[in-house]
């Protein structure tokens, strides 16, 4: 590996405390705060991490009094040009086959491009095996190599609107789809809740893209269009009494939570039931029908406490469930079509579910049953795994939820979320043990329960917003100052990458491949004029 090809764009001037170097790069070095940069002490070689830089002129500054006269001059620009260096701290993140620190007059140079066979000893790993490349470190051609046994520490993708988040996680499906081991072409098996249908092409037009992949399928909740549709249908006898009576009563009121009298009396009703049951009692038109009945027969019962009023608030409720979940969107089946069987499918054919919540799929639906049906993919992953493991057959499979807030929201977000977030607290507690990998996808990540957040183990940061970055440093373990300032200024496009998966083992600054196949970086946006013409 020769990592001092390039030509030298700068010197080391002088050390700073520990790890950091003070350096001076040519006017023509194009830089980004977070860059990597090569560092050559005579024969030691190490790798300094930018964490600031500043231009500085010997002619032009705040206290000279050429100031005004230089402003007026036409030839200010040739002046500023000829005169202007740029002034670099670096912070050293690996050293090759020494321990020093570079000395004052150590040269510095770009990044070079490295051919595949020397990546190993680049990122000192012993080989390329369990690895996939991903982007490439800003300013080079060389990929950042993600290391697939961490995966299942977790991981999150955070980015504000038009920072290329949604592309980022298109590209990870991508690489996640093709994985390469030896001659043969694999994937990791992939649960998918596609909040905005931005992954619905991948069923269909762009499925070729996903070479490593011999099932994919969409859930949807409507009647299936498309070959690879799939009506989305789930076994209530799954969920405890009080997770459906919180959840149905919840359907009236709203993210309000329900009420609380009502709740106790509709479990009340369904405890009295194996939870075998449910599908009827609560899929089908005569199920609900007896069970309405058979609440206004325990509000006449005085010694349970529960009266008239009581009752018909809870009969209200069910009969909003019926045409909610019964009769619109047809979700419930002792018959469901995403059960543990099709894990196994999933994993023997290394396949991709989607589940797409947008409005042409599953028109109609509400955050209360996108709930519901998040919950019931979290509970049939959870004791798939956990049975597979105890088995003695190990599997490993890809949680990946958009939109996350929504179901593990933190204090300060205005959702009520009983129905996911213990269950998803055990995936991110427990399911590491047991071969599941938890991608957890937001705008904003401040509105996502900060225990979670922090069962995450790598994270990919977009630029965020400003309330989000001391939330995110709290619950993260934190970035270096200077990255942690450039979090909100990202261009679209760029990444930073920190935790488990990254060979480097230290924060890096990525630039996501454009492919056009794989949509835009900020996603597609119709221009309002033409609209407005054609319209």
């Amino acid at each position: 590996m020769e990592l001092t090809k390039n030509p030298p764009i700068g010197i080391v001037l002088q050390k700073g405390d520990g790890n950091s170097v003070r350096g001076i790069l040519s006017q023509d070095a194009e830089v980004n705060m977070g860059q990597l940069l090569v560092i050559q002490d005579n024969d030691r070689i190490s790798l300094g991490r930018i964490e600031s830089f500043e231009y500085i002129n010997n002619f032009f500054s705040e206290d000279s009094e050429l100031i005004r006269p230089l402003t007026e001059s036409a030839e200010i620009y040739d002046l500023l040009s000829s005169s202007t260096v740029t002034r670099a701290n670096l912070f050293i993140i690996r050293r090759y086959s020494h321990n020093s620190t570079p000395k004052p007059g150590s040269l510095i140079r770009m990044l070079p491009e490295i051919r595949d066979e020397d990546l190993p000893e680049f990122y000192g790993i012993p080989g390329l095996c369990g690895y996939i490349k991903y982007g490439r470190l800003a300013g080079s051609s060389i990929p950042l190599l993600l290391d697939l046994n961490s995966i299942t520490m977790h991981a999150g993708i955070f980015g504000e609107t038009g920072s290329g988040k949604s592309y980022n996680m298109r590209y990870l499906l991508y690489n996640l789809s093709n994985i390469k081991i030896g001659e043969k072409e694999d994937a990791l098996p992939i649960i998918l809740i596609d909040a905005n249908g931005d992954y619905s092409d991948f069923t269909y037009t762009n499925s070729d893209m996903l070479r490593g992949r011999k099932w994919i399928k969409r859930y949807v909740l409507r009647d299936p269009l498309l070959p690879n549709d799939q009506r989305l249908t789930i076994d209530l006898s799954l969920f405890s009494p009080r997770d459906l009576a919180e959840f149905i009563t919840s359907l009236k009121y709203g993210q309000t939570g329900g009420n609380a009298l009502q709740s106790n009396f509709l479990e009340y009703v369904l405890s009295l039931h194996d939870q075998k049951e449910f599908n009827f009692l609560l899929g089908t038109t005569t199920g609900l029908e007896n069970l309405k009945q058979e609440v206004s027969e325990v509000s006449s019962n005085k010694e349970l406490g529960f009266n008239y009023s009581t009752s018909r608030s809870v009969q209200s409720a069910l009969e909003i469930f019926k045409n909610k979940v019964v009769n619109k969107l047809s979700l419930v089946s002792p018959n469901a079509s995403l059960t543990e069987n099709t894990l196994e499918l999933m994993w023997r054919s290394r396949g991709l579910a989607t589940i797409d919540f947008s409005a042409d799929a599953s028109p109609g639906i509400d955050v209360t049953t996108k709930q519901l049906i998040v919950s019931y993919v979290s509970r049939i992953t959870y004791n798939y795994l956990t049975r597979t493991k105890y088995s003695g057959s190990q599997r490993f499979i890809v949680f990946i939820i958009e939109e996350a807030q929504n179901y593990i929201p933190s204090n300060d977000y205005p959702v009520n979320a009983n129905l996911t977030k213990d269950v998803l607290v055990t995936l991110a507690t427990q399911g590491r043990k047991f071969g599941l990998s938890l991608i957890l996808v937001s705008q904003r990540p401040a509105f996502i329960d900060k225990y979670v957040l922090s069962m995450l183990n790598t994270f990919f940061f977009h630029r965020i917003y400003h309330e989000d970055v001391r939330y995110v440093m709290s619950a993260s373990g934190g970035l270096p100052e200077s990255l942690s300032h450039a979090l909100t200024s990202l261009e679209t496009g760029y990444v930073i990458v920190n935790g488990l998966m990254s060979s480097m083992k230290s924060p890096v600054l990525v630039r996501i491949p454009w492919d056009s196949r794989l949509g835009s970086y900020a996603g597609s946006v119709e221009r309002v004029e033409r609209v407005l013409t054609t319209d």
